[in-house]
């Protein structure tokens, strides 16, 4: 007989990832007609409000964490996988937006092994994301792209307070909509954990973290939010060229 515990949990939590796929799909798609994510460029993710994911029964694939996020440990979120393109998240929302769960330890990560792999991003999504409680928030979004504009501004040779203080100057509005402010951080190799600690580190003070010569990353409460934080970046980079 089918396990009936199993269909039962595994039919809830489709129920919770339609609309939170369909939000952070939106925002793709709203990027990718931008022209802010070139080929499979990009990255987004969404941590669930506690207790809202119910761990399924089927085979999951894992990776050992280099330093546990304890808290995050026992938190789901969604997050687009390696390789997939913004353009189509609509149509494949429901396969390129993975369920990442932390072990209960921190420690670890796992996700359902017929999913493709989370993005490779996932070391800083996971360190950023475990600020949200200390903001006050039960969920939170990521949403990083490569803003045209943003990006060349980020590859100039001057330093990066400079930079800053120029799109304040450019954009007086973002001192009223960005609370937390905006800092450049310099070129480090994508996708590793030291990446992510700095950039952590810089959103205990920020909205949204500028990698120089990389992309953006804007960090709020929801994924509309976050692309809000990302529009208004990129409207003050494109101000100063």
């Amino acid at each position: 007989m089918p396990d009936q515990r199993k269909d039962t949990g595994e039919n809830a939590n489709r129920e919770v990832f339609s609309g939170h796929r369909l939000d952070i799909a939106r925002v793709a798609n709203h990027l990718a007609i931008m022209g802010w994510c070139e080929g499979n460029a990009g990255n987004i993710s969404l941590l669930l409000p506690r207790g809202e994911y119910t761990p399924e029964v089927h085979p999951q694939a894992s990776m050992p964490l280099p330093e546990p996020v304890r808290p995050l440990a026992g938190r789901t979120i969604l997050i687009t996988t390696s390789g997939s393109r913004f353009r189509r998240m609509m149509i494949d929302r429901e396969t390129d937006i993975v369920p990442v769960t932390v072990s209960r330890f921190g420690n670890s990560i796992l996700w359902p092994e017929d999913f493709r792999r989370p993005s490779s991003e996932i070391s800083t999504h996971l360190q950023v994301l475990a600020l949200a409680e200390g903001r006050g928030w039960p969920s939170a979004s990521i949403v990083h792209t490569h803003s045209t504009s943003v990006l060349a501004l980020s590859s100039s040779d001057l330093p990066g307070e400079t930079l800053e203080d120029a799109m304040w100057r450019a954009h007086p509005e973002l001192s009223q909509l960005l609370e937390n402010g905006l800092r450049f951080l310099d070129f480090q190799t994508p996708g590793t954990w030291e990446l992510g600690k700095c950039t952590a580190e810089l959103f205990s003070r920020s909205d949204v973290v500028i990698w120089r010569k990389h992309g953006i990353l804007a960090f709020g409460s929801d994924p509309e939010t976050a692309c809000d934080y990302v529009e208004l970046a990129e409207k003050a980079a494109v101000l100063l060229l």
